[in-house]
């Protein structure tokens, strides 16, 4: 795939960099997705909310559909919504709609207990049941308005995806009419509706909190085990950590979650937990090793390049079972319900 292979570019390119002193300048995503992996961008607006939209440049018209959810602190911006997962799924045949449904998470990271350092707090309440039940409905207005804008897509196959704070919406909204297909990365300890749409779960073997919610990365499958036989599939990835599970192309920060991710003793939380996010270069912009925090984001290891494309590879496959009939993929990273 082209997209792993520019991640084997991209890879020492990177290491090159940090040995003679500092990263390169990273290319911008539309010139990258454009020039280098043949996607076509585009994005408007609907109902006061941005929508980016991404997909092969030879594709007709009428594609499948996938609405992708993005995470905590994240827009819906092209540059900043999960493109790698967006560029992997648009390379299969499939058109991306990149749609973050609360201004609230999108500025996470500019609140007042983010600049205070109250990760936790902030982790409390975008989980918490209130803005969970406002992410659910304000997705639930937004897809007619998904389709009237684009009516020639094929929305008779259509899967929902996302991340973190996402991921959640999209494990609560499985039951709902309409989708063939559910991807759920990186969701918080949560139950979900036993039945549904096929489901698949991706998290990884150091799937960390940052905002020290959980304790232990097994707790992110609490609603896989909880999926009715047959709906659900499981997704464990290796050597990913969770700002790579985010799926932006950052190379220029590719070492930082590498380099400390296991120094901190686990998942932390509580006032050492915010300390060290501050020491670390947290602040505003999120804990350290959080999610897709801009530079902060990425995986630097090749075998961790290998995990996350791995990722890209099987999630693609599943969707390709629900939403074209193809086999189901075979992996000893993947589990079934």
């Amino acid at each position: 795939m082209l997209l792993s292979r520019l991640a084997t570019v991209l890879l020492p390119c990177a290491l090159l960099a940090a040995c003679v002193g500092g990263p390169p300048a990273p290319k911008p995503w539309a010139e990258t997705a454009t020039q280098q992996l043949h996607l076509a961008l585009a994005g408007f607006e609907v109902q006061g909310r941005h929508v980016s939209l991404t997909r092969s440049a030879a594709a007709p018209a009428a594609t499948p559909v996938i609405v992708y959810l993005p995470g905590l602190g994240q827009g819906s911006q092209a540059h900043d919504s999960g493109q790698r997962w967006a560029s992997a799924w648009a390379q299969a045949g499939y058109t991306v709609l990149a749609v973050q449904p609360l201004e609230a998470d999108a500025a996470a990271w500019r609140s007042e207990l983010a600049r205070t350092g109250e990760f936790r707090e902030l982790g409390l309440l975008h989980y918490g049941d209130a803005l969970r039940a406002e992410r659910l409905d304000a997705l639930r207005r937004l897809l007619p308005a998904l389709r009237a804008a684009q009516p020639a897509l094929d929305w008779g196959h259509a899967a929902l995806a996302g991340y973190e704070t996402g991921a959640q919406t999209a494990l609560d909204a499985r039951a709902d009419a309409g989708w063939q297909a559910i991807v759920a990365i990186s969701p918080p300890a949560m139950r979900a509706p036993a039945g549904g749409a096929a489901t698949l779960l991706v998290t990884s073997e150091l799937d960390q909190d940052p905002l020290g919610l959980l304790h232990r990365p097994a707790e992110r499958r609490q609603a896989f085990d909880g999926f009715a036989l047959g709906s659900g599939w499981l997704l464990t990835l290796g050597g990913v950590s969770h700002a790579a599970l985010a799926g932006t192309l950052a190379p220029e920060g590719w070492h930082a979650q590498d380099q400390h991710r296991m120094q901190n003793g686990g998942m932390g939380g509580g006032t050492s937990g915010r300390r060290r996010g501050a020491a670390e270069g947290g602040g505003p912009q999120g804990p350290a090793g959080g999610g897709a925090r801009g530079p902060r984001s990425g995986s630097a290891t090749e075998a961790a390049q290998s995990d996350v494309g791995e990722g890209f590879r099987l999630s693609t496959a599943f969707i390709d079972a629900q939403l074209r009939g193809a086999t189901m993929p075979v992996s000893t990273a993947l589990s079934a319900r």
